[in-house]
């Protein structure tokens, strides 16, 4: 009897501890990382360990990075604590040239479905920086797309002709219609309270012709189905049979041999268009881009511009724009450079001497090529 008690005893102890096990894992089980799949167009610098950040701050890591046929598929582990959106874009970043990437989740997650474990990021929603030899084969591709021959032919050539002909003889009115623009853009000794007064009445008067646009709905609705109307009247006359006709036929047949007669010019004008159109298409993610970029380029260039003084604020960061390059680290590796500025592009870290004695051995010495 006192046997079978201490055997009971001991399975309920058991029991017990099973059970405290279990319920002590539990949130180390649930409160794991989440894991998910994410496509790449490349994943040049991306490496098993790298960061998963939103907003810059760490909130996972890479741990597996495979090529696959078309893309790179990237597997992550993410923080369960952290939500992350559904639709959420993953973009590989570079601190710099040097260092390796990471994957920054944006936008951050302000509510709506989450990000769940086992899900994929598609290339729909994964982007990759532009690399730097890509952007040099465009420049090379828009360059010989435009090129011309030595008698002047191509595509820029041919607008310069254009231009030239336009203006040619014109020169007098084109001045004379420069003169009365500028004299209606220029501002008087009242600061410009005059212009400003003009086109304050000329905004009042655009939005006085809206509003009675508007209140007219009705007629101008009516208007159009009366020339709807007539339209169909005039197609009904048949007009084709009779002397309009005839003036029409002869009109497109002027028009055809006028377009027979400059076949070739107009086969040459279509080509180069063509040769132009193509290389815009190859280069849409570039140009997209360029054109995301393009409007704070030209924020900043009229924000340099102060009108009242009559000058041009430039703050020309020499250092940065000579040695903050990828050209400069090509030249360091060349010149066998050891340096600390060659990493960082700072000048004042290539020594006191900002690296001249080095550059005077070399150019005693030789370039030595290093070691492969």
């Amino acid at each position: 009897m006192k046997r079978r008690i201490v055997i009971t005893t001991g399975v309920t102890a058991l029991a017990a501890v099973v059970i405290a096990a279990v319920v002590a894992a539990a949130p180390l089980v649930t409160r794991g990382p989440i894991t998910v799949t994410a496509h790449f167009k490349d994943a040049v610098g991306l490496y098993g360990g790298n960061a998963v950040s939103v907003l810059g701050m760490p909130v996972g890591k890479v741990t597996k990075v495979e090529t696959r046929a078309k893309y790179v598929e990237v597997t992550m582990q993410i923080d369960r604590d952290i939500a992350i959106p559904a639709d959420v874009t993953a973009v590989t970043v570079s601190a710099s040239l040097l260092t390796d990437r990471h994957i920054e989740l944006t936008p951050p997650y302000e509510g709506g479905a989450k990000l769940r474990t086992g899900e994929l990021v598609g290339l729909g929603n994964t982007r990759t920086p532009v690399e730097f030899d890509k952007t040099l084969s465009v420049i090379d591709k828009l360059g010989t797309a435009l090129r011309g021959d030595p008698k002047g032919g191509g595509p820029l050539g041919d607008l310069v002709n254009l231009g030239a002909r336009i203006t040619t003889a014109n020169g007098t009115e084109i001045k004379s219609t420069l003169d009365k623009l500028s004299q209606a853009l220029k501002v008087g000794p009242d600061g410009g309270t005059r212009t400003q007064k003009n086109i304050q009445q000329i905004v009042t008067n655009l939005a006085d012709l809206t509003a009675s646009a508007a209140g007219k709905d009705a007629a101008i609705r009516q208007f159009g189905s009366s020339v709807r109307q007539l339209s169909d009247l005039l197609a009904d006359q048949n007009l084709g049979s009779g002397n309009t006709g005839a003036k029409a036929n002869e009109i497109l047949q002027r028009m055809a041999d006028l377009l027979d007669r400059h076949r070739d010019q107009l086969r040459g004008t279509f080509s180069d268009a063509r040769t132009i159109t193509t290389t815009l298409a190859d280069n849409r993610r570039e140009l997209e881009e360029t054109l995301d970029v393009a409007p704070l380029t030209v924020d900043n260039i009229y924000n340099m511009i102060d009108p009242n003084a009559g000058s041009i604020r430039v703050h020309l960061m020499t250092d940065k724009l000579l040695f903050n390059s990828q050209m400069s680290k090509e030249i360091c590796n060349l010149m066998g450079l050891k340096q600390l500025g060659c990493a960082t592009g700072t000048l004042k870290d290539y020594g006191p001497d900002f690296g001249l004695t080095s550059m005077l051995d070399l150019m005693s010495n030789g370039i030595q090529q290093a070691p492969r």
